[in-house]
C-alpha cells in the first residue's frame, strides 16, 4: 500500500515539473517569438471596445502571433534550449507549431507559389494555392530569402500536411487583381458560390490601374453589400504612384455630401459606396501640378480606406518645390477610423515633411497605434526666433521649404497634445529632415555672436519646453519613442522622465544639447582669422592661448577693434543625465534604450556610464547602432574593458550582485562583416550579445 503511494506521490511531483517547466519555456518563446510591437499594443484594444468590434476582436487576435522573422534572429539561443533534453524539444516544438496552427499563420511562414499567368477564375476551380512544402521561407523587407526546413526527423517545427492543405482550400492569396477578378469574386459572394472564407491580394505594383478601376465600379453597388464583401476580400497594395492623377475633384466631393445630406430619409441598403477599403495601402508622389501647397494630394486616403497607410512624400519626378499638406491624413474625416498606423517618409532622400500644425486632429482617431514622421526640427526653431522677435536661424532655399505656420508655439504645443491625449497611441517615431546643427545660420547677426548666442539659446528653451509633457506623466500611453533631438533638447526637457509610466522603450538620436556663448580675443593671425570654436574638435591649447589673449582685456575704444568675437558651442550629455537619474532610478518604466554612434568618443562616455551604473540599472536591454566601420573597433575594445571591470567590481564587492542589465543588442552594416565577427568573439558572462544586421536603407531610420 505505501509503495502504491509512493509511486503516485512521484507521478504527481514529475506532472508539476512538466508543467512548469512547460510554462517557463513558453514564456521564454513568447519573448523571443511575439513582436515587440504586438506587446505594446495588448492593451490598445481595451481601450477602444466602443469603437469597432470586429476590428479589436482581430487585433486581440493579433498579440499573441509567432513571427517567422522573430524566429530567424533568435533561432541559436531557441536552439540552445532544444538540446537540453528531449523533453524541452518536445514542449518547444509543440509550442512553436501549435501558435501557427491555432493563429492561422500558415501565409505568414510558408512560401505560397503564385502563378503570375492565373486569373482568380483559375485559381478558383484549382481550389487551392500550392506551397513550399520542405521549407518555410522568411524575407526580409528587402525581398532577402532565408530558408528554413520544416516537417523533417529533427526539425523545430512540425505541422501535419492535412491541417495545412485544409487551411488553403478556404483561404485564397493572389499577388494580382483585375476589374473583371473582383467582379467575379463579387458575384459568386452574393449568390453564394464563394468557396473561400478568406481572399487576401497582395499587390506589389498597379501598372493596369486597377485599384482605380476597382473604386469607379464599386460607387454603383450596394455600400452594404460592398461592406460585407470587404470582410473577407483583404486588398494590400505596396506601391501605389499617383503621379498627376486624382479620381475626382473636390467639387465633385462636396456635391456628393450634399446629395447624401438630402437623401438621409434613403433606406441604408439604398446607400451606394463611396469608398475601398484595404488593410495595407502605400500612396507614392503627389497629385498637385502647380509649385508651392498641395492639398490634394493625401485626400485620396478618402476614398482609398487603410488600416496601415503609408506616404512617401518624396517626389522625385518633379523640377519644382511642392509642400505636401498632410492635415487631411490625419484627420479621421478624411483617413477614416479603421486607420491603425501611419508612416511618412522620404524614401528617395526628399526633404517632404510633416509639420505640427498637421497633427493636431490625431487625437480624434480610435484605433491609431502608430506614428511614423519626418519633421524640419530647424524650421521649426526658426520660426520659434522671428515668434520671439528675433532674426531668423535657419537658411532655407526653396520657398516650400518654409511650411505654412501661423503661430508655431501654438502649433507645437497642440501636437504634443494630439499625441499624449490620444490613449490608443503605443509607437511615435519623429526624424528630421535636416540633421546637421551647420544649417544653423549665423550671417544675419554680422559677427555679433553675444546677441546670436543669447536669442538661439532661448529660442531652444522654449522649443525644449514644447516637448517636456512627452516625457512626463502627461504622456499616459505612448510606449515606444524614438526622437531625433538634433541637440535642442535640454535636460529640463527629460527631467519629469522618472513621473511617466507607460514610456518602455526610449531611442533618443543626436541627443548632446548645444548651449552656444560668445568669447571675444585677439586673433593670432590677424582679423581675417577664422575663429568659430567647436568643442567637438579639441582644440584645448588653443582655446588656452587665446585666453592669454584677451586676459587684460580693456573695452577702451581705442583697442576694440584689435578684438573679434568667436561663436563657442558647448555639448550636454543628454545620456550622462538619463543614466544617473532615469535608467538607475527603481521607478523608472524604461527598460530599452538605444544609442546611435556617430563619433568615437561617445563610446567611452557612455561604457563608463554603464559601469558606473551597473548595478543599478533597471534596463532589460541597451541598443547601439553604427554609422561608421571605424567605429566598431573602438566599440568593441570598452566592451571588453567593461565585462573586465565588472568582473573586478564584483570581486572587490566580495559578493555576486545581480544585474538587471539581460541584452546588449548591436546593429550594424550587413557589410561589416570582420566586425561582426569581432563582436561575435567578445566573450561575455553577464548578459546576452545579441547582433541584427542591417541593409542601408535600414540604417538609422
Amino acid at each position: 500500500m505505501s509503495t502504491n503511494k509512493k509511486i503516485k506521490t512521484d507521478n504527481n511531483n514529475k506532472i508539476l515539473q512538466d508543467l512548469i517547466d512547460y510554462e517557463i519555456l513558453k514564456s521564454l518563446i513568447n519573448y523571443l517569438l511575439i513582436s515587440k510591437k504586438n506587446k505594446t499594443n495588448d492593451n490598445n484594444n481595451i481601450n477602444n471596445n466602443n469603437n469597432n468590434n470586429n476590428n479589436n476582436n482581430n487585433n486581440n487576435n493579433n498579440i499573441n502571433q509567432y513571427k517567422i522573422s522573430k524566429f530567424y534572429l533568435n533561432r541559436n539561443e531557441i536552439l540552445n534550449y532544444i538540446l537540453v533534453s528531449k523533453k524541452w524539444y518536445n514542449f518547444i516544438s509543440l509550442t512553436i507549431s501549435n501558435n501557427i496552427i491555432n493563429n492561422k499563420l500558415f501565409e505568414n511562414w510558408l512560401e505560397i507559389n503564385y502563378d503570375d499567368n492565373k486569373s482568380f477564375n483559375k485559381y478558383y476551380y484549382n481550389n487551392q494555392n500550392q506551397y513550399d512544402k520542405n521549407n518555410l521561407i522568411f524575407k526580409n523587407k528587402y525581398n532577402k530569402q532565408y530558408k528554413i526546413s520544416f516537417n523533417k526527423e529533427f526539425s523545430i517545427i512540425k505541422m501535419h500536411e492535412s491541417i495545412i492543405n485544409d487551411y488553403f482550400k478556404f483561404n485564397l492569396f493572389l499577388n494580382e487583381i483585375t476589374i473583371d477578378d473582383f467582379i467575379e469574386i463579387k458575384m459568386k459572394f452574393e449568390n453564394n458560390q464563394l468557396v473561400y472564407n478568406r481572399i487576401v491580394v497582395n499587390v506589389e505594383c498597379d501598372y493596369d490601374n486597377a485599384l482605380f478601376n476597382i473604386y469607379g465600379y464599386i460607387l454603383d453597388e450596394s455600400s452594404k453589400t460592398i461592406s460585407n464583401l470587404f470582410k473577407l476580400l483583404e486588398l494590400n497594395h505596396h506601391h501605389y504612384e499617383i503621379e498627376g492623377y486624382l479620381p475626382r475633384s473636390i467639387k465633385e466631393e462636396e456635391e456628393e455630401e450634399e446629395d447624401d445630406d438630402d437623401d438621409d430619409d434613403d433606406e441604408s441598403s439604398n446607400k451606394k459606396c463611396t469608398e475601398l477599403r484595404l488593410n495595407n495601402l502605400t500612396i507614392i508622389g503627389c497629385i498637385s501640378d502647380s509649385v508651392g501647397k498641395d492639398e490634394q494630394t493625401v485626400k485620396i486616403f478618402k476614398i482609398l480606406k487603410g488600416k496601415n497607410l503609408f506616404y512617401d512624400g518624396s517626389s522625385f519626378t518633379r523640377n519644382y518645390p511642392i509642400h505636401i499638406d498632410y492635415s487631411a491624413l490625419f484627420d479621421p474625416n478624411n483617413s477614416g477610423q479603421q486607420v491603425e498606423s501611419i508612416k511618412v517618409e522620404n524614401r528617395n532622400d526628399g526633404a517632404e515633411f510633416v509639420e505640427p500644425r498637421h497633427l493636431i486632429k490625431a487625437n480624434q482617431f480610435g484605433n491609431l497605434h502608430s506614428i511614423t514622421i519626418p519633421i524640419n526640427l530647424f524650421q521649426i526653431l526658426s520660426n520659434l526666433s522671428e515668434e520671439m522677435g528675433f532674426d531668423s536661424f535657419y537658411k532655407y532655399n526653396k520657398k516650400s521649404d518654409t511650411g505654412n505656420s501661423k503661430n508655431i508655439r501654438s502649433e507645437l504645443n497642440e501636437m504634443i497634445n494630439s499625441l499624449t491625449s490620444r490613449k490608443s497611441l503605443k509607437n511615435l517615431k519623429i526624424t528630421s529632415i535636416v540633421k546637421n546643427e551647420q544649417s544653423i545660420n549665423s550671417d544675419d547677426f554680422d559677427g555679433n555672436f553675444k546677441i546670436f548666442a543669447k536669442n538661439i539659446n532661448k529660442t531652444k528653451e522654449l522649443f525644449s519646453n514644447c516637448f517636456k509633457p512627452l516625457f512626463s506623466e502627461f504622456n499616459a500611453s505612448i510606449e515606444r519613442i524614438e526622437l531625433d533631438c538634433c541637440g535642442f533638447l535640454n535636460i529640463d526637457t527629460f527631467s519629469d522622465l522618472l513621473n511617466n509610466t507607460s514610456i518602455k522603450y526610449l531611442y533618443l538620436y543626436d541627443s548632446d544639447f548645444i548651449v552656444y556663448s560668445s568669447n571675444q580675443y585677439r586673433p593670432p593671425f590677424g582679423r581675417n582669422y577664422n575663429a568659430n570654436h567647436d568643442d567637438d574638435n579639441n582644440n584645448d591649447d588653443m582655446a588656452n592661448d587665446k585666453d592669454d589673449d584677451y586676459k587684460d582685456y580693456d573695452s577702451s575704444e581705442d583697442d576694440k577693434d584689435e578684438y573679434e568675437s568667436e561663436l563657442h558651442k558647448k555639448s550636454i550629455s543628454i545620456n550622462k543625465f538619463i543614466f544617473e537619474n532615469i535608467l538607475s532610478s527603481e521607478i523608472t518604466s524604461i527598460r530599452h534604450y538605444k544609442i546611435f554612434f556617430t563619433k568615437s568618443k561617445e563610446i567611452k562616455l557612455i561604457f563608463n556610464l554603464i559601469l558606473n551604473n551597473i548595478f543599478k540599472l533597471q534596463l532589460y536591454s541597451l541598443i547601439f547602432e553604427f554609422d561608421k566601420m571605424e567605429l566598431v573597433s573602438g566599440f568593441v575594445k570598452e566592451y571588453k574593458n567593461l565585462i573586465n571591470n565588472i568582473s573586478t567590481k564584483q570581486q572587490q564587492q566580495q559578493k555576486s550582485i545581480n544585474i538587471n542589465l539581460k541584452e546588449i543588442k548591436i546593429k550594424i552594416k550587413d557589410d561589416m562583416n570582420k566586425n561582426i565577427q569581432e563582436l561575435k568573439n567578445i566573450n561575455n558572462p553577464y548578459f546576452a550579445t545579441v547582433i541584427k544586421k542591417l541593409s542601408k536603407r535600414m540604417f538609422h531610420f
